[in-house]
Parts: C-alpha cells; structure tokens; sequence
C-alpha cells in the first residue's frame, strides 16, 4: 500500500509539470518550484529510507500512507489554482511603462546602498568581516545582540539590485549602469556562499534571471527553465552538504568533503539520530505533524501568523521580553506523543505540514487560493502593472524555495522587509506622475487651441 501512495504522489507531480505550458509563460512560474521541492521532499527522501529499510522503524504503515497522500492532494489543489486562473497578457506601449527607467535605477542604487551599509554595520557589531564568517552557517554573529531591521538589509541589497536591472532594461541608460547591479548581487551570494544558506543561494540566482526575463518581456521555454532549476537546486543540495566548509574559519579534517556523503546528509537521516528517535529529515518532520494533528485534533486556524505579524514588528530592544502568545495548535509534545519522535532543534517541516496543522483537512482551499492569486499577481507581473507587481513576484519566487520546504511562514518578514523600498517608491513616482499629468495635458491642449486658429487665419 505504501508503494501504491507513493506512485500516486509521483503520478501527480507529472501530471503536474505536464499541465504547464510555455506559451502561457509558465517557466517564470513558482509552479516549476514548487514541483522540485514536493519530489525533493515527499519523494526523494521517504524513497531514501524506505530502500534503506528505515522507514518502518520510524513510522506506521498508515502514517507513511498519510504523509505521501496528503502532498498530493494539496499540489494537485495548487496546480488548479494556478491553471484554471485565466490569464490576461495586455498589450503593452512600445516605450514600456512609466515606472521603469532613471528613477527606478536611482531608488534602487538607493536602496541597495542603504541595505549594504546596515550589513556592513553589522558585521562589524559582530566582530569584523573575517570573524562574522568563521563559523558555520553564521553562528559567529551576533544576531541576538542586534536588530532584524538591520541584519535583514541584505534583503535590500538583493531589492535594489532588482530594482536597478528592471530601470536598465529597456531604457536608454548609460552602459555602465548596466553592471552596477551585478557588484551588489554579488555581494549577496558571497554572503549566501559563507553562511552557506540554501535560501539567499536560490534567491539571488533565481530573482536576477526572473527580473531580467520580466523587464525583457521575454519568457524562456520549459525545458531552458528546467534545466536552470535542476542546476541550482544541485547547488542548494551541496550548499546543506558541505555547509560545514563554507565558511572563512579554520576546517576540521574529519569534516564531509566527498559528494556522496554531502548529498546523503540532505536526503537520508542520520543513524546516530535515528538510534535516539530524533530526527531532523523534513518528510519525517512532516509526517510526524500530519499524524499529530489527527490524534490530537488541535489546529492553529492561523492564529500564529496573527500574534507573529503583530508582534514581531516591535523591535527587541523597546520589548526585551517580547514573547507570543500561546496557540491552540499542536505541540513538540503532541508530535512525540503521537509517533515516538522527538523533533532536532532547528528542522523544518514544510508547506503541506505547516498549513494542515493551521486547517486540516480544509487546506486543500488554501493551496488553491495560493496557486490563484500567485497566478494573477504573475500575470501583472509580465504586464509590468506597477513596480509593486513587478518586484513583489519577483521577491515571491526568490523565496518560494523558503516558501515550500519550511513553510508560509517563512517569508513573512522576508518579502515584508524587502517591499518596504518598492512601497515608498511606487507612492512618490504615482505622485510625480500626477504633477507631471495635468501639465502634459495643458501643452497638449494649448498645442490643439493653436492649429485650429492658425487654419482659420
């Protein structure tokens, strides 16, 4: 029976890159991402420990069942979400919108400056430059003793160099411009490379190429998407391997160097944990919170995201005590009730398991609102509507690796953060271009009063 989920699951996850089509535009679509991450983590890893013959020491027959089942039905809800969303590609005028060109490559320098001098401060109250990066995915900074506001403005250095390629491309600007944003992106993945986050990694790359193709109006074929997904989340999965060498400090020489063990560190679980029933695989994370929720019966119902966007605004240091409230959804303890378990500080448990422990079974609607909306605002996106448009979708798939193996959550300050920018910017060129409106019409109509009077003479 177990083998019977699994092909389903793999049946759906075909089906599904089967339904996508590139005349639709949709190899610039999150719908690529979130097909690899459901293989990645409901196919690659339980096939993993279940050739290995792990998977019955861990987990139930029924559980297992659950855990490939239930992944199904909720891709299968985001893929018509996304699919039956129609789609409305407007004509555009030729000289592109009014929002791109100087003013938006200025913003952005702006921006990316400003987001590179609060990293660059920092790093400096962690220690300099050299120490921040001697330790494992940074542990050496000082992330405690600091604001969010101002270790997350590496996010605006990621923003604005979004902001500048779309103020590039297709304006007349002068050369150079062209590959100042290329020097602040590299600085984010030189940060992601010595963290050796997974996430910053895809979110460069990915956000880079998806601009350019945006701002180009020029969408790639499937197989030409594909191909760039598989190599980059090779690179993600060396990035987890080999996390333990990234880094500026002093290596260890019993540290994981070679390619297989890199890569059996990020699918399969290791034996001293599972001795102990600890784990820290996301599948079996997942499993375990699926199986909790329908013993005990608790639910979230979302109230974790209310008391999070509430209060985690409110910086550290005018609330040393900061802390949030309790919720009615389920417990560590729940969950090693439930299987015998115990979670490893630190894991993730993915999209699916973080939104049925918030609804249930009635997540089938949140995914197929998610694939809806992610779809209209992809739409406005290749339109060009608005910079909001534009450079929220692009920030939605440079987070959507986050988005679908840890969970919804974990893009909330991310995208809130990084948006801040595009926000301001989007309220004072709507302003500008109502100055500039009325005085335009004026000229026109004074152009249009003069013809007529010198026919008539």
């Amino acid at each position: 029976m177990i083998w019977l989920c699994f092909f389903i699951l793999v049946g759906t996850i075909v089906a599904s890159l089967a339904s996508l089509r590139s005349k639709r535009g949709d190899a610039l679509g999150i719908p690529l991402v979130a097909i690899g991450s459901f293989t990645f983590l409901y196919v690659i890893q339980p096939l993993r420990i279940l050739l290995s013959g792990t998977l019955e020491a861990l987990l139930t027959d029924g559980q297992a069942e659950k855990a490939l089942l239930v992944p199904a039905a909720m891709l299968s809800c985001f893929m018509w979400g996304w699919i039956r969303t129609r789609s409305h590609h407007a004509e555009m005028h030729v000289d592109g919108p009014g929002w791109v060109g100087r003013s938006m490559w200025n913003a952005g320098f702006l921006t990316a400056t400003v987001g590179l001098g609060l990293d660059i401060i920092f790093l400096q109250r962690s220690g300099g430059v050299l120490y921040s990066f001697s330790k494992e995915h940074g542990t050496a900074m000082a992330w405690e003793q600091n604001s969010a506001y101002l270790y997350n403005g590496i996010w605006w250095v990621l923003v604005g160099g979004i902001m500048m390629v779309y103020g590039v491309v297709g304006s007349k600007q002068p050369r150079w411009k062209t590959y100042v944003p290329y020097m602040f992106l590299t600085t984010v993945l030189l940060h992601a490379i010595f963290t050796g986050s997974r996430g910053p990694l895809f979110s460069v790359i990915s956000s880079y190429l998806v601009a350019r193709c945006l701002a180009q109006r020029r969408a790639p074929s499937l197989a030409s998407a594909l191909g760039a997904l598989g190599v980059l989340g090779f690179g993600v999965l060396m990035m987890v391997g080999f996390r333990n060498v990234l880094h500026l400090g002093s290596h260890e020489t019993n540290e994981l160097r070679t390619f297989g063990s890199a890569l059996d560190k990020s699918i399969g679980v290791n034996a001293k944990d599972e001795a102990h029933g600890i784990i820290a695989q996301e599948f079996l994370f997942h499993a375990t919170a699926l199986e909790a929720v329908d013993v005990s019966g608790k639910l979230d119902y979302g109230l974790t995201w209310v008391y999070f966007l509430a209060i985690n605004p409110i910086p550290r240091q005018w609330w040393p005590d900061k802390h949030y409230p309790d919720t009615p959804g389920i417990t560590v303890e729940d969950m090693e009730d439930a299987t015998s378990l115990r979670i490893a500080s630190g894991s993730a448990w993915g999209i699916v398991a973080d939104i049925y422990t918030r609804f249930g079974v009635m997540s089938i609607g949140f995914f197929y609102l998610l694939g809806r909306l992610s779809r209209r605002l992809f739409d406005a996106a290749r339109r060009l509507d608005s910079p909001l448009a534009s450079c929220g979708y692009v920030l939605l798939y440079a987070t959507s690796l986050n988005l679908f193996t840890q969970g919804f959550g974990a893009v909330f300050v991310t995208i809130g953060y990084s948006m801040v920018p595009v926000v301001l910017f989007s309220l004072f060129s709507r302003r500008g271009r109502r100055r500039v409106d009325p005085l335009r019409q004026v000229a026109i109509g004074g152009s249009e009063a003069v013809h007529p009077g010198t026919q008539c003479s």
